[in-house]
């Protein structure tokens, strides 16, 4: 079962990012194309359609805009607790305090120019948060009370107008605490021995004095959260957050001197510690905006949990049971949807899940082991985790899915049973093009221009006689069939190759008989060049040498081991005799036969008459001229 699983597994991760086909147009899972569109489309108008993406882009509060919508911060203060800086009760306001800064990072898309991809910086505001806030009972008393300072975010701010230029967002945050007076004048002695030291500095003098100022009054902490990532996905959900702070001068870490952290006993680890000790910023997050809350607030749970009851599923059945008259007891659940008045007879190996139906999966081995898993609760697909809804559709979905398997349906008292066991008799082969398999990259999706296909046809769509929904097809049969797959590609699906290059035979050659090919254009392109790389010859001889050659590549060196070779002269006189002329090449093609003559390659009577047909043609050639 392990290899299946893998390569089921491996499916699922592609089909999430480059879906095949939608599981919800499948016949056998009505409920995930419930949605009526009857009512919008008789007031849909093709000419509305711009003016309503203007008015999003405007931000008018009246289109049913995202930018209604706001991300709620509610900072509840920031924690560091440090042993050289003390905050005491009598000290004022700024002293308890510190000032937080957010900003939106908005990373955009590298154009080729560009070494890196560009970042802009929009700041959302200021905001002074309390420092080191009393807790009780686990959360601190500014958070509580109605005084918590908070940020409203509008959704516009992560709509771009263009949605190829942003590719993620994220939310810089950043803290500038004051110090206390200890701090101050130690920083202020270290401050008066580095201008001591350090005299001929390139830097201004202003700068450096702006700088120092700054950091001898105060400490900048910063940290960066992504809310939406380059796929769309909002990263953020609903919930309470603590956020490691870092100063700024140790933000910019080397990726180069990384190094793993190993769990000793009595070793103190700096990245635990960060959050009972270390800087922290605590706040709140929420996403509102009413009816836009589902496009941009993230599901927590993208799975429905074990042991509850999914709420939209309870609650479309509430809406069922209002909406059509209830069925005898012993109806098929999946008839029911299908014909909602009218009452059929129960059949037996029927169930459909109620209020909570436990599915068992026992597995086979060999026939003989059996080992049975936990009960599950919903009804998820556990190779592609897709929730079919019902009973029904799962095991419709793990038969025609995952063919692998071999599913068999066995009902039980308060649930069900599915067996499965290794299909043996799987057809694993590869079913569609061969020339995909052997193309080259680039070549596959004709990006060189238009090629010419093998003629092999895909059964995209076959609908036969549609049984009525029932899971006694579920049902182990007595018979012993054994389960093939249909296949779904009909036509020539074979690979051949050429028989003295061994390369495989593209569909444009499938014209030609490649049994006694001789002459592939790649070597015909190859002696010519290898001709025209001869330096003791001169331009007659080789213009003659490359018709020769060509002409028995293409007929073959056998004409002449058979004695046939006055028939391979008369068809070059024929062939290349007007070119022959043209070029003044008489006499050397009787040079050339001349010395076949010698090797007693041809006859008299050969070079005779192929030197005859040469002169009746060169006369005909006069005498048209």
């Amino acid at each position: 079962f392990a290899e299946p699983t893998q390569i089921y597994r491996f499916l699922r991760t592609r089909n999430l990012i480059a879906p095949i086909f939608l599981h919800r147009t499948l016949t056998y899972m009505p409920h995930k194309n419930s949605k009526s569109t009857s009512e919008k489309r008789k007031v849909f108008k093709l000419d509305e359609m711009l003016s309503r993406v203007e008015d999003q882009m405007k931000g008018d509060p009246s289109a049913p805009s995202t930018q209604s919508g706001h991300l709620q911060l509610n900072f509840t203060g920031f924690f560091h607790t440090s042993g050289t800086e003390k905050t005491t009760q009598n000290s004022e306001n700024e002293q308890n305090s510190a000032i937080l800064e957010v900003l939106l990072v908005k990373v955009c898309h590298k154009k080729r120019k560009d070494v890196s991809c560009p970042i802009k910086q929009v700041p959302l505001g200021k905001k002074q948060v309390p420092l080191n806030p009393p807790v009780v009972g686990g959360s601190s008393k500014a958070g509580a009370g109605a005084g918590c300072p908070s940020l409203s975010i509008p959704h516009g701010e992560f709509q771009p107008g263009n949605p190829h230029l942003v590719k993620s967002y994220s939310l810089l945050f950043r803290i500038y605490r004051p110090l206390g007076r200890e701090g101050q004048g130690a920083a202020g002695l270290a401050r008066d021995a580095d201008e001591n030291l350090d005299v001929t500095d390139d830097i201004p003098s202003k700068r450096r004095r702006s700088s120092c100022h700054r950091e001898d009054t105060e400490k900048v902490y910063t940290s960066e959260l992504t809310v939406f990532d380059k796929n769309r996905r909002c990263q953020l959900l609903d919930g309470e957050y603590e956020v490691a702070m870092q100063e700024l001068e140790d933000c910019h870490i080397s990726k180069k001197r990384a190094t793993w952290e190993t769990f000793l006993e009595g070793k103190k680890l700096p990245p635990l510690e960060t959050f009972t000790q270390g800087p922290t910023l605590q706040f709140t997050l929420r996403w509102t905006g009413g009816a836009m809350d589902k496009a941009f607030t993230p599901s927590a749970k993208p799975l429905t949990p074990r042991n509850i009851v999914d709420p939209s599923a309870s609650a479309d059945g509430r809406n069922a049971a209002t909406q059509k008259p209830a069925a005898p007891t012993g109806t098929s659940g999946v008839k029911d949807q299908l014909s909602s008045s009218v009452q059929v007879k129960k059949e037996p190996g029927q169930m459909e899940p109620q209020k909570k139906l436990r599915i068992y999966y026992q597995f086979l081995y060999n026939n003989n082991l059996r080992q049975q898993t936990e009960a599950r609760d919903d009804v998820h697909c556990p190779w592609c985790t897709l929730n079919c809804g019902k009973l029904y559709s799962l095991l419709k979905h793990l038969k025609l899915c995952h063919g692998r398997f071999i599913f068999n349906y066995v009902p039980l008292t308060k649930g069900a049973r599915i067996d499965v066991s290794v299909n043996e008799c799987y057809d694993g082969s590869y079913a569609g093009n061969p020339q995909d398999i052997h193309s080259q990259p680039g070549f596959a999706f004709s990006r060189n221009g238009p090629v010419k296909r093998t003629p092999v046809t895909y059964i995209l769509v076959c609908r036969p006689k549609r049984p009525k929904p029932s899971l006694s097809e579920f049902l182990e049969s007595d018979e012993l069939e054994v389960e093939q797959q249909r296949p779904y590609v009909s036509g020539h699906d074979r690979l051949y190759f050429h028989k003295d290059t061994c390369l495989p035979l593209r569909p444009q050659e499938m014209d030609e008989d490649s049994e006694d090919e001789n002459d592939p254009e790649w070597l015909r392109e190859k002696t010519v060049l290898q001709i025209d790389e001869f330096m003791d010859v001169n331009e007659g001889e080789k213009e003659l040498m490359k018709m020769w050659n060509l002409h028995v590549m293409k007929h073959g060196v056998t004409m002449l081991a058979k004695g046939e070779g006055h028939f391979c002269y008369f068809i070059n006189v024929e062939q290349w005799g007007p070119r022959l002329l043209e070029m003044g090449l008489f006499q050397n093609l009787l040079l050339h036969l001349i010395s076949l003559h010698d090797f007693n390659l041809i006859g008299q009577a050969s070079v005779q008459a192929a030197m005859l047909r040469l002169r009746r043609l060169r006369q005909r050639h006069l005498a048209a001229l």
